[in-house]
């Protein structure tokens, strides 16, 4: 596990975090495992683990709202090969196993406690090296890219677990001499398989906690005083691995050379004296491959003894460098003699050192470079740097980190990383940098498989770029939006939800100043979306973005408040399971590169458009408008709803003002009922945003109480009419009755009185209204009462004289008597002339 602590790195088990503080790995220095004269004993410095492997802690997914509030390509991948000369399918290394024999069952290993004493050795077990004044040493052949070459694929996975395991209890016993640990390790157990004896070596070698080795007698030039010799820097790993590997039958070979270390940075030149290193090549059924028992080594990790009681030590190590491809370990280890490469076209160092400087990691997760093929960039403008992955093999997520070559990770106060934007499209990552000044900088590139299996969740380091930019724009770039990760795009959690988009790109221009980003949603989940911007606060562009669910999408639509780009952070989550926190899911970057004059939406608090938490449960669904944003050219809408019992329903209609107060206007909405169908007929007297609120309830439901069901936005851009309030709605209204007519009553009272000459209304006003349970209905005009007609059905109808009652705030109301007294009306609907 890991710890932040204060920007520094802490480690324990061979996995690397960085503090927020320390984003940027900067690895320059003079130290170096590298340096083959100046080896500290194992376990490995951290130092070299940071080269292996540079890494960043991965915050996606971290819930950052809470409360719903503002608190918080196809087959197989090709890559170009050093020493080929041209790009090859990069193969995996696959052993031929009718080539190779097969051990049948696993070893037996007994475990061992630290310092237990190994088994005695036959008195007439001796060392014979394999090499000796008359042997030669097979010549190197170059190993051809899609060459079968010995690999751990070729041992049974359980016959591997058993050698490892034997390495590792071998590991915790101490040895009076050099014979004595080579009869331990391979020949008490009959090793015979010659990538057995490789593998066993190697594990014992990266495990071994050389610090404690000692030996009873060490003679000059003996293979004891070889091991020493680690404690004390005078060898190497490669020239105990070569003696190891001589005592076990097996050709060896120490290979010298560069190599690209901890204190190596992209464009350095290599020099006699300095980043010199030491590997080996071991030969396997006919075959040299390439070893780095040192880079492999790992550090110790397990529980420290408090008492007497045995310690119980667990290893890990680096499987990359154990046998890896020649056409691989080029990138990072340039041996003296060319034909050590191993490869059909050797490379020269100038080549060498032009390479781009890869990590294990690269390799482990199939990376390609799709376009800049150099360790040094030279940039006049914005760059793009792509990578190739398997996306159909891996799940691999990005991220980068950006510094100035001497370490500094800010540009007048604004973080380097700022001046970037990762985003992966199919099988492409790419990272589109716009430095801010001319300068060099270092780009470090980081990747993790984005599995539950990876619990660590932290991003190794694959590779590095160094770049020189050398101009600077005018004016000046900016940074990118100020958005929450440097990933854009769909995130980690938009997968976990289920969630799709039709959107390929993080980047979306504008048209006439808006944008929408449209989601795809498996089941009813909460959203919120937030617009940041360089150049205005978060609470100033709360009204620029709005969203709303419709059956199984989600909308979000971002209107620009002028030129620039915009982020657009996406919060989700799923209301059953996570209560009401949100999880950030995506972001993109809004582009509007015209000259707008936008209006804002209102500011409308998360989850409050569309279908609330009782619409579904009460059995509703929309039958007209399915989207809960309505622009309207005229100034009158009928929204309709479908339900599948019996409802009580009213609804409220706000219009919101332009300092986005609300003022309500309940009088120019009318609902009503026919058989499951309720309409809504809206009313807007002016041209602006409403808010339109509707409540219902079962109608047995005895508490009262109308829970809001569905909200929509209805933006009036024009007024084609003058409008005149609805009656007004009594309870026994709402439980479905419907009118035929008249609707409104026109008048000259009112907000369009004014526009309306009295000789030109009616005298006389029709009536027909749908009123169910009713044994008798009567209009009532000041003090006229007029009884309809019964019809057919629940219907009933009239003729109503209201001349005489026009511009004196007559009430004229709908009242019905059902049963019992006859002289008891309630009151349904209520108008004023």
């Amino acid at each position: 596990m890991m710890s932040k602590n204060d920007g520094r790195v802490v480690t324990c088990t061979g996995m690397f975090y960085l503090s927020n503080a320390t984003q940027a790995m900067n690895l320059g220095g003079n130290q170096g495992y590298n340096q083959d004269d100046d080896l500290p004993p194992p376990p490995p410095e951290l130092l070299q683990q940071q080269y292996l492997y540079g890494a960043l802690p991965d915050g996606s997914g971290q819930a950052v709202m809470n409360n719903l509030a503002f608190t918080q390509g196809k087959g197989q991948p090709t890559t170009y090969a050093p020493g080929t000369g041209e790009a090859v399918s990069v193969q995996q290394q696959k052993a031929n196993i009718a080539n190779i024999p097969a051990t049948s069952s696993p070893y037996k290993v007994e475990k061992r406690s630290v310092g237990q004493q190994p088994p005695a050795v036959p008195s007439n077990f001796q060392l014979v090296p394999v090499r000796n004044e008359k042997s030669s040493t097979p010549p190197p052949v170059p190993a051809s890219s899609s060459q079968v070459k010995p690999n751990l694929d070729a041992i049974d996975k359980q016959v591997l677990k058993s050698v490892d395991d034997h390495a590792i209890q071998v590991s915790k016993s101490d040895h009076n001499s050099f014979r004595d640990l080579v009869w331990d390790l391979i020949y008490s157990k009959n090793i015979t398989n010659e990538i057995e004896k490789v593998r066993v070596i190697f594990r014992w070698l990266a495990t071994k906690n050389l610090k404690e080795m000692n030996f009873d007698h060490i003679q000059a030039g003996s293979p004891e005083e070889v091991l020493m010799g680690l404690k004390t820097g005078k060898t190497t790993y490669a020239m105990v691995f070569d003696t190891m590997c001589n005592y076990a039958g097996l050709h060896s070979k120490i290979i010298s050379g560069y190599a690209k270390g901890a204190d190596y940075h992209p464009g350095m030149k290599f020099q006699p004296g300095s980043n010199q290193h030491s590997w080996n090549a071991v030969y396997i059924y006919g075959t040299w491959c390439l070893i780095d028992a040192h880079w492999a080594a790992r550090r110790i990790i397990g529980k420290q003894a408090q008492t007497n009681v045995s310690e119980e030590f667990h290893y890990q190590l680096d499987e990359y460098f154990f046998l890896p491809d020649p056409h691989q370990l080029i990138y990072t280890h340039f041996p003296d003699e060319n034909k050590w490469q191993l490869l059909e076209i050797p490379i020269t160092l100038e080549e060498f050192e032009n390479l781009p400087h890869m990590k294990p990691q690269f390799f482990k997760y199939q990376l390609e470079f799709v376009t800049h093929r150099t360790a040094v960039i030279y940039s006049r403008g914005e760059i793009n740097i792509r990578l190739r992955y398997s996306a159909q093999k891996l799940a691999v997520t990005f991220n980068f980190t950006i510094c100035f070559e001497n370490g500094e990770e800010e540009y007048r106060g604004v973080k380097l990383n700022r001046y970037g934007m990762q985003e992966s499209v199919g099988s492409i990552a790419s990272f589109r940098l716009r430095l801010p000044i001319k300068g060099s900088y270092i780009l470090y590139i980081y990747a993790k498989e984005d599995t539950p299996e990876n619990k660590e969740n932290v991003y190794a380091q694959v590779c590095e770029y160094k770049i020189v930019q050398e101009d600077s724009a005018n004016p000046a770039p900016e940074p990118f939006p100020p958005c929450s990760y440097l990933n854009w795009g769909p995130g980690p959690s938009f997968n976990r939800y289920g969630l799709t988009t039709y959107q390929q790109t993080a980047c979306i221009f504008t048209r006439d100043g808006k944008a929408e980003v449209q989601i795809k949603i498996p089941h009813q989940m909460q959203f919120m979306g937030k617009v940041k911007s360089n150049h205005h606060s978060d609470g100033d562009l709360e009204g620029y973005v709005v969203h709303r669910v419709v059956g199984n999408t989600a909308f979000f639509n971002v209107t620009a408040p002028q030129r620039g780009e915009y982020g657009l952070e996406i919060y989700a989550n799923d209301p059953v399971k996570e209560g009401t926190t949100l999880y950030h899911v995506a972001q993109y970057v809004i582009v509007c590169n015209e000259d707008v004059k936008t209006t804002p939406l209102p500011k409308l608090p998360p989850g409050y458009l569309g279908p609330q938490s009782k619409f579904t449960e009460f059995g509703l669904s929309t039958a007209s408008h399915h989207d809960p944003i309505i622009h309207l050219d005229t100034n009158t809408v009928t929204i309709q709803i479908r339900s599948e019992a019996p409802l009580r329903v009213t609804g409220n209609l706000l219009a919101v003002q332009d300092d986005s107060s609300e003022v309500e206007h309940p009088e120019f909405i009318f609902a009503h009922t026919m058989g499951s169908l309720i309409t809504f007929i809206v009313n807007l007297p002016h041209t602006g945003f409403y808010k339109l609120q509707l409540y219902a309830c079962p109608v047995n439901d005895s508490s009262q109480q109308l829970p809001g069901v569905y909200n929509y936005l209805i933006n009036c851009r024009e007024v084609k009419q003058a409008v005149f309030p609805f009656p007004k709605q009594y309870a026994q209204w709402k439980e479905g009755c419907f009118m035929y007519e008249p609707g409104v009553i026109a008048s000259t009272t009112g907000p369009n009185g004014q526009k309306i000459s009295r000789d030109r209304l009616p005298p006389q006003v029709n009536f027909r209204l749908m009123i169910p349970k009713a044994d008798a209905v009567a209009v009532v005009a000041g003090d006229d009462w007029t009884h309809l007609e019964k019809l057919q059905g629940n219907e009933w109808g009239g003729v109503i004289d209201v001349e005489k009652h026009y511009g004196k705030n007559t009430k004229i109301t709908v009242n019905a008597n059902y049963g019992g007294d006859k002289t008891s009306y309630a009151t349904l609907l209520e108008y004023t002339v």
